[in-house]
Formats: C-alpha cells, sequence, structure tokens
C-alpha cells in the first residue's frame, strides 16, 4: 500500500470521497474511503461492518492496521481495553492523541509484548495476506499472539457474490486464485502503485483455517454476502 497516500489523506484538506481504492482488471467503481471517519469530522458515518466490534465483549485486544484507532476508541468506551498498530505515522498521531495506545509497526514482523485475548483484522484487513497460499501462514501468525481461549475477527470480501464479468476475469495460471488481486489508492487526480490484496470467500478461508488449526466460529455478512466477517479461534483437537 502506498503510506504516503494515506499520510496525505490524513493531512490535507481534499475533496469529499477524492480518496479511494481502485481494484485492477475490474470493472467495479472506484470506492472511496472512509476519511472523514478516520479523522473524527462531526457527523461521519463508520463504515459498512462495524457492528461485528459487537463480538468483542472483554478481554484484551489487538487491532492490525487500526488506521487512526476508530475501533479501539468504540471498545474502549464499552470497556474494552486494547492496542493498535498502524504504518501511517500520521494515523499513529492521530490515534494517540484520541488516547488510544498505538505504535507503528509491521503486522509481518510485530510481536506483541504478551498474549491477546482477540486480534482484529477488520476493515478488509483479513487482505494484508495478499494471496491465497499464504493466507495458512498469516493466520497462524495472528493465532501465535492469542491467549489459549483467543479469538480472530476477520473481515474481507467474498468476490464470488461481485456482479458477473465486472472482476478479474482473466486467464489463471496453474494453482491461481480468482481472490489473488491488486489495488491502488487515488488521492484526487493522481493513482498511486498498485499493490497486491486478497479478497477470500469463505469456503478458502475455511480450509485455509484449517491448515492453521483454526475453526471458523461465527460469520456475518453486510452487503447482500459480498462484506463478511469470519470469528476464528482454535479447532477442538481430536
Amino acid at each position: 500500500m502506498d503510506v504516503t497516500f494515506f499520510e496525505q489523506a490524513l493531512q490535507r484538506e481534499i475533496r469529499p470521497g477524492s480518496f479511494a481504492v481502485e481494484i485492477g482488471d475490474s470493472t467495479l467503481p472506484v470506492a472511496p474511503q472512509p476519511l472523514g471517519w478516520w479523522k473524527r469530522e462531526p457527523g461521519a458515518e463508520p463504515p459498512v461492518g462495524s457492528d461485528v466490534l459487537d463480538w468483542v465483549r472483554d478481554g484484551y485486544v489487538l487491532d492490525i492496521g487500526c488506521a487512526t484507532g476508530r475501533d479501539l476508541e468504540i471498545l474502549a468506551a464499552r470497556g474494552v481495553r486494547g492496542h493498535g498498530i498502524e504504518l501511517i505515522p500520521a494515523a499513529v498521531e492521530m490515534a494517540r492523541a484520541a488516547g488510544v495506545s498505538c505504535v507503528r509497526a509491521d503486522v509481518f514482523s510485530y510481536l506483541p509484548p504478551r498474549p491477546v485475548d482477540t486480534v482484529l483484522a477488520v476493515g478488509g484487513n483479513g487482505g494484508m495476506a495478499a494471496r491465497l497460499a499464504a493466507l495458512p501462514e498469516f493466520l497462524l501468525r495472528l493465532s501465535s499472539w492469542l491467549t489459549e481461549a483467543g479469538r480472530i475477527v476477520f473481515t474481507s470480501t467474498d468476490w464470488r457474490k461481485l456482479p458477473p464479468g465486472t472482476f478479474n476475469t482473466g486467464e489463471l495460471s496453474d494453482g491461481g486464485y480468482r481472490g489473488d488481486i491488486r489495488m491502488r489508492l487515488w488521492l484526487e487526480d493522481e493513482a498511486g502503485p498498485w499493490f497486491p490484496w486478497l479478497f477470500v470467500d469463505p469456503d478458502a478461508l475455511e480450509k485455509a483455517c484449517a491448515e492453521a488449526g483454526l475453526r471458523i466460529a461465527g460469520r456475518k455478512e453486510w452487503q447482500g454476502g459480498i462484506a463478511y466477517a469470519a470469528l476464528l479461534e482454535r479447532a477442538v483437537s481430536a
């Protein structure tokens, strides 16, 4: 992801809707991002799927890619403590200014100081795995941070439910997965570089969970099932 574009979007005054994400090899429209929500602008609405936080009722939370810490802020108001990691320096500063515990760190190198009860990979951040082949290892990494009864809240996009002919319709190489996509950010009239991302359907997620010693314990859906959340926990040994 282009850290610079995200940094600028948080620090500059820009036209409403002009910070957006484009999906490659797709006719889907460029999707504006919830910048007003991240900036804590009055009246800004939370993004679709924020009610997934209802799954988190107690314990200590680690939010990966927490942006400006809005989800952690909501949980703190409910009495649930937590901590976030984020790559965007301006986002980390905004989170801290709002009283949210946050550090600048990469999910692939970060080690929490102690086990946590819940890992949040929300706002589509399950896509950080970037490729389906890498998803089991990614889930193993997240689960290694958990307490024995800990859980992962994972959100993604079920690409199978997107309109036919609009998404990644080209030939796949052997072993290719249609949810292995590329995206780029737009800031006003300028496009950033493409970066890999993962849209994983629930069936593929279930298989990856099995490889990582996890199971899907709950599901939530929005937008007719295109956006969904899965509650992951350790599988019971036979």
